[in-house]
């Protein structure tokens, strides 16, 4: 029994390990894109950045503006999505009662319904992104909201080092 658990442990270990380091690894594996030309009247734009701080466990928050409304996110590179909870998702007036939660997505606590919708501008400080899409989880599947890839994904740049987290547009 020990011998499981020992070896479950372990690859748990890798998994959480290649998790962490797959962004880099795939952002390295991808070719560049292609340098578009910019037209000679335009100057150059001035890039946008902010800097998070790592909280006592090591985690990165902030709140972005969502629909002119404040919203404490989680930053969250596993999640392939911007993730909503359904107490939110109803604040934000993206869901209602009677509302099909008919997507299913996997979560660290199993499989859940969501709900697809698509955020008109997501904001954490001065760094915006425009149409993002996002879930809004079923009620009861998760309490805080997550900053995911949808979001993340689209910046020119996101680095950590040490306890900060660097996001430019």
């Amino acid at each position: 029994m020990r011998q499981v658990l020992k070896a479950v442990l372990v690859a748990a270990g890798v998994v959480a390990g290649a998790a962490a380091a797959a962004p880099q690894l795939l952002e390295r594996l991808a070719p560049p894109a292609p340098e578009r030309a910019k037209p000679a009247a335009l100057a150059p734009s001035s890039s946008r950045e902010v800097v998070l701080r790592a909280d006592r466990d090591g985690h990165f928050r902030t709140d972005a503006m969502i629909s002119g409304r404040r919203v404490p996110m989680l930053v969250d590179t596993g999640a392939t999505v911007v993730a909503l909870s359904y107490d939110q998702g109803r604040a934000l007036g993206l869901v209602s009662g009677g509302d099909r939660f008919d997507l299913r997505v996997s979560t660290a606590n199993g499989q859940v319904g969501a709900k697809r919708v698509v955020l008109s501008d997501v904001r954490v400080g001065s760094v915006s992104v425009p149409d993002v899409t996002a879930v809004v989880l079923s009620p009861g599947a998760m309490d805080g909201n997550l900053l995911g890839m949808s979001f993340l994904g689209r910046l020119r740049r996101m680095e950590a080092a040490r306890d900060r987290l660097t996001l430019e547009r």
